[in-house]
């Protein structure tokens, strides 16, 4: 879906929603760098013309785009109904699904969660108890809760040790297809050691319901309380999957608080968990890995020069949380230097709504 494609599905979708809503003019969900790489279904920010109330819109004609809506929408369902805290995690509210039969767009709206400031522009340590309430929250749901509701667990896929064992050398060999490098398959078969060697914890620990990309884009504070904006990324896995997640992003965008939640885990929680945190890291790295290193044939100028340094980058952060030791800051600020110089105008607007960095 080039630009001009995608005007011509604005268009559309502006057409079928003439009757009740209004696209915002600008729509930062549709450009930027995640956009490029991910554009199966498109996230639109409108307003109702009966209350002028702030609406997301989700809609797409493809496939895929389309399922992973109606995933999100019925877990949403399921989780809203079932599981979470109403004091620590919402949902926004749903407003309107159909699919027009013209187009073949199936439309999901939502009510627009307002935030007067972002995530990581709280004091650290108002982010820190936020965020390990909601992790809190996401913990004490085993798989073995549901044994008796076959809709939730056929909802939700699990993954044991083999699964997560399988997927890494998955995105080994597509990190060695796309991007051939004698250090980066040192670093990798060391990451893969670990992980083999310490199968029977990460079993151990797995079951628990989790967030597998809970960042502050998929999510936003109003208060004290979380609302989830983004329900297709969550499954049966390991306990610390979700908190591997957000401490890698946080390497980035707060590295104090990085470090306040890995102190936390081992002092209060023990060596086993925190090593299985540091399992469960290095896993979501090859991710990230995996997924830059698909990207680079999918890039050209400014943005294929950054992926490349995105790919060095988490080479490193990768490397220390195998050595158990802090990124070097010299490192971090050498690539939030690059980052930035490297980014389009375009892309540095769209961080603004979830990020100060």
């Amino acid at each position: 879906m080039e630009a001009r494609q995608t005007e011509l599905e604005l268009k559309q979708i502006s057409e079928i929603l003439k009757p009740g809503y209004d696209l915002d003019k600008e729509q930062p969900h549709i450009s930027g760098e995640r956009f490029l790489m991910t554009r199966d279904k498109l996230v639109l920010v409108g307003k109702s013309k009966k209350d002028n109330l702030r609406v997301i819109i989700k809609a797409s004609r493809f496939k895929k785009g389309r399922d992973e809506i109606m995933q999100e929408r019925t877990a949403r369902i399921i989780l809203s109904t079932l599981l979470f805290s109403k004091d620590v995690i919402l949902f926004p509210k749903e407003i309107l699904l159909w699919t027009d039969i013209s187009t073949n767009y199936l439309v999901f709206i939502t009510e627009f969660i307002e935030q007067d400031r972002v995530f990581v522009s709280y004091p650290v340590e108002e982010q820190f108890f936020t965020i390990l309430r909601a992790f809190e929250v996401q913990e004490a749901f085993h798989a073995t809760t549901f044994e008796h509701k076959k809709s939730v667990k056929n909802m939700f896929s699990i993954f044991t040790a083999k699964k997560y064992l399988d997927s890494f050398n998955d995105f080994i060999q597509i990190i060695q297809k796309n991007y051939p490098n004698e250090n980066s398959n040192d670093i990798l078969s060391e990451a893969l050691k670990i992980l083999e060697e310490n199968r029977p914890l990460i079993d151990e620990y797995s079951n628990h319901l989790t967030h597998t990309d809970f960042v502050p884009h998929n999510f936003r504070t109003n208060g004290r309380k979380i609302y989830m904006l983004d329900c297709s990324s969550i499954h049966f896995g390991n306990k610390y999957e979700g908190w591997a997640r957000f401490l890698n992003y946080m390497v980035i965008h707060n590295p104090e608080l990085e470090q306040f939640l890995n102190e936390y885990v081992l002092k209060n929680r023990g060596t086993n968990d925190y090593l299985n945190l540091r399992l469960m890291r290095v896993y979501k790295i090859g991710y990230l890995l995996k997924y830059y290193a698909e990207s680079l044939e999918k890039t050209t100028g400014n943005l294929n020069t950054l992926t490349l340094k995105r790919i060095n980058f988490w080479h490193e952060v990768l490397k220390a949380v195998l050595s158990d030791t802090q990124l070097s800051k010299e490192i971090l600020q050498d690539y939030i230097e690059n980052r930035d110089d490297l980014r389009s105008e375009e892309e540095k607007k769209r961080q603004r709504e979830f990020s100060v960095a």
